[in-house]
């Protein structure tokens, strides 16, 4: 069955190179060019702006038949008038997108200033995986990754992270790295406090006791993991290191050269609620491979 690809376009190079990548690494997969017009402020007064604006968003789309004539796959165009995380959202929902693909520095068309980051935005809030691009690539055909990395906690969006690089890239070699670094889910408790211990014994007592609780078994982490696994032919390449963990992730990225990242956002529980969403982002703002936020 098709699954369909949204693209938000902005004409730019950058941005071309985003819809290139949608084509080449999903092949086969419907893809939509989406530009959006941000909107003026008030109603307009002036047909000739609002003309302008209109034309200018036709020469944008007009760019997108050069990349799809290259290619196979199929690759629609359009614009829509609105503001550009709510439209790209409600297109996503409204047209059941299985998949958004955007270039990090994506800016939306406006009516004065430029728009705040969008991919940041949409990688916080849409319900589809998202992919983000923060660098352009090459003009020419772009190969499907070969060594996909995989950041691991047992959480689920970690292990929809993981089922999604097995079933996007199964030819791919997938490092599945599990950071070992404390974890707290009970957000009632503010930490080992002071002033809950008269000495310096009984606090450190007490902090032993904090990680006991917070330190997880890496080994049974991992073997979340390879029952993710199954009976399918996936390369997985499990390993854990210490340390913060998107320090830890990104020098691990870029230690085994890796094509792509696919990492779990954030869930509506708890501590993987703040510690996930936070880490998705910070690796989705420095890593220099494209990273896929899978919820």
């Amino acid at each position: 069955m098709d699954r369909s690809i949204l693209v938000p376009y902005d004409g730019s190079r950058r941005s071309q190179s985003a819809l290139r990548y949608a084509a080449d690494v999903f092949d086969g997969e419907t893809i939509t060019a989406l530009h959006v017009l941000d909107p003026f402020a008030t109603i307009p007064d002036s047909e000739k702006q609002v003309r302008e604006r209109y034309e200018r968003a036709q020469d944008v789309l007009e760019t997108v038949p050069a990349v799809a004539d290259e290619r196979s796959t199929t690759i629609s165009s359009e614009f829509v008038y609105g503001h550009a995380i709510h439209a790209i959202l409600r297109y996503a929902d409204l047209y059941t997108i299985d998949r958004i693909v955007i270039d990090g520095s994506y800016r939306a068309d406006t009516a004065d200033a430029p728009l705040g980051n969008v991919s940041e935005a949409l990688v916080r809030r849409t319900r589809a995986p998202i992919t983000v691009l923060r660098s352009a690539v090459d003009d020419g055909r772009i190969a499907s990754p070969e060594t996909v990395l995989v950041p691991f906690d047992g959480s689920s969006p970690a292990c929809n992270a993981l089922q999604h690089a097995i079933d996007a890239f199964p030819d791919a070699t997938v490092h599945v790295l599990y950071v070992r670094y404390p974890f707290v889910d009970d957000l009632d408790r503010v930490g080992v406090r002071s002033d809950d211990y008269p000495n310096f014994e009984e606090w450190y007592g007490a902090v032993r006791t904090w990680h006991e609780r917070a330190d997880r078994n890496a080994d049974r982490v991992l073997e979340i993991a390879d029952s993710i696994k199954r009976d399918s032919d996936a390369d997985l390449r499990p390993t854990t290191e210490t340390g913060p963990p998107s320090r830890v992730i990104l020098e691990y990225a870029d230690r085994i050269e890796a094509d792509h990242v696919l990492i779990g956002g954030h869930s509506h529980d708890g501590g993987t609620h703040i510690l996930l969403g936070s880490v998705a982002e910070q690796i989705v703002r420095r890593s220099s491979a494209p990273v896929t936020v899978v919820r």
